[in-house]
């Protein structure tokens, strides 16, 4: 189990609980699927005591601490470092890219704000010129994909305003709403070790964990095929093992094959 702290969280808590990721889940998984993320999610929620939002509920969750679930998820199951490759726009060379997942999430939590204070105990907060809104949920976010960026942040915008004009100032607005409700979706600045030019690289952990996750779908055919010729357990049995105790019988599966091998 995973438990996971949430900022702002829901009215009545600030906990969420997820419980281990099966290989039924990992079946159903598919890259560049926006409405995968929440789909997991659902899934993966416990309604256990002291958490506050259980299976199906989180579209109702903010951005944020979607994220935040998407983070607990990739330190569970592939560590602190995100690794990846770029491409350089000025000389086109791919060169390597790693940076710390652990690192980015506690400068999330350390983030202050200056534009807005809350939240109160409906999850509203009010910005400096007394406005006050609400933080995108995932459901939101779900509502204006396929929007362009401007249309969609207005769209947004005029949903989270709670008492007050979403037109007046949509950038002191924007800025409370990033302030308090930080997300794992940034453009990160790199050099190109070839040409030295200064690259920007964008992580979205949403998308970075289900791609990860879609890319594995691979091994998981593998693993199964060695447990069931291993043990004679059936398809279905098997996805419904948790996925790091199937690497672990995968582990002991080739272990001992190298074993005979080298007594053989």
């Amino acid at each position: 189990m995973i438990l996971v702290q949430l900022g702002p969280g829901l009215p009545g808590g600030k906990w969420a609980m997820l419980r281990p990721l099966l290989g039924h889940d990992e079946t159903r998984v598919e890259a560049g699927n926006p409405a995968q993320g929440a789909a997991l999610l659902d899934r993966l929620l416990m309604d256990t005591p002291g958490t506050c939002v259980g299976p199906g509920r989180a579209s109702e969750l903010a951005v944020s601490d979607c994220d935040r679930l998407f983070a607990a998820i990739y330190f569970e199951y592939f560590g602190e470092w995100v690794e990846g490759v770029a491409t350089c726009r000025q000389c086109g060379s791919s060169f390597a890219v790693s940076f710390s997942l652990k690192e980015m999430v506690a400068e999330m939590d350390t983030a202050g704000s200056q534009h807005a204070v809350g939240p109160d105990q409906n999850g509203v907060y009010t910005l400096s010129d007394g406005r006050r809104f609400r933080l995108p949920t995932c459901g939101d976010q779900q509502s204006v994909i396929g929007l362009d960026l401007e249309e969609g942040a207005s769209l947004l915008r005029n949903r989270c305003i709670v008492e007050g004009n979403p037109a007046d100032d949509p950038a002191l607005l924007q800025a409370g709403m990033s302030e308090v409700g930080p997300v794992l979706d940034q453009e990160l600045e790199t050099v190109c070790p070839d040409c030295g030019v200064l690259e920007s690289v964008r992580f979205d952990v949403q998308s970075h964990v289900l791609h990860t996750l879609a890319h594995e779908k691979r091994f998981l055919v593998r693993e199964v095929h060695l447990i069931a010729l291993a043990y004679g357990w059936g398809y279905g049995e098997i996805l419904e093992i948790p996925r790091q105790e199937r690497r672990a019988f995968v582990a002991l599966i080739q272990a001992e094959r190298e074993s005979k091998k080298g007594t053989g």
